[in-house]
């Protein structure tokens, strides 16, 4: 009698794969939850899976390197950090942004970025002029989102009405009549952090059910009056490379 090797434990049968591989990636959330290291009996517990079924499991992981164990201790392993790292937000808006957004920086001599709003979540998908380490330094949710790039994603969402974080429902009200009043482009005069200001518009892609932003934010005195006029015509050429 062989024993199957960790690749094929994994993959199973057409039948029992798909239930497989639901129960792995249930014992990888778990053992992320727990920087520290997790044993057996509080990854089964989290992972919601009998003892034995999350230690073979586990044990399947390790041997394929996307879970590491020291001692009696399981960690996210070196292989799934690796991949990790390859991930992309939105890779066919980063493409068809390149030409458009390095155009818009020249121009502006500006930093610009490409963002997108994911679960809630505020992801650059790609900077120029240091626009992707300035944002990579992000400060806290309240003041994120507060910029005229978060203005605009949120203005997109499905509950638009609902206010973000850190602004009341009035607040928010008066954001969006502005961002409307602008041709849907939200402009920050150096409300957020002085010494920057900002202009954002929004992108439709993804058939439109995506919510994604180009912005662009400058370090001046004094707010560039054609700004928002540029970074919409971006915004729109960006939308001309999707299709």
């Amino acid at each position: 009698m062989t024993s199957n090797s960790p690749q094929e434990s994994l993959a199973a049968s057409p039948s029992s794969g798909r239930g497989v591989l639901d129960s792995g990636f249930q014992v990888l959330q778990a053992i992320s939850e727990f920087p520290e290291g997790c044993g057996l009996s509080v990854l089964a517990r989290s992972a919601g899976l009998p003892k034995a079924t999350a230690y073979r499991l586990a044990e399947q992981l390790v041997s394929l390197g996307a879970v590491q164990r020291v001692e009696q201790r399981y960690f996210v392993g070196s292989r799934l950090a690796e991949l990790g790292r390859q991930w992309q937000a939105a890779p066919m808006l980063r493409r068809a942004a390149q030409r458009p957004g390095r155009i818009l920086a020249a121009l502006t001599e500006s930093m610009v970025a490409v963002c997108v709003l994911e679960q809630g979540a505020i992801h650059t998908v790609t900077g120029f002029n240091g626009a992707d380490v300035f944002l990579s330094a992000r400060p806290d949710n309240d003041i994120v989102f507060r910029t005229a790039l978060a203005q605009v994603l949120m203005d997109r969402r499905a509950d638009a009405a609902a206010p973000p974080p850190g602004y009341s429902a009035t607040e928010w009200r008066k954001v969006r009549r502005g961002i409307e009043d602008n041709g849907s482009v939200a402009v920050d005069h150096f409300d957020v952090v002085s010494g920057i200001c900002c202009a954002a518009a929004p992108i439709r892609w993804n058939g439109g059910r995506g919510v994604a932003t180009i912005g662009c934010m400058s370090l001046t005195t004094r707010f560039p009056p054609g700004m928002p006029g540029l970074v919409a015509r971006a915004a729109r050429e960006i939308e001309k490379n999707l299709r």
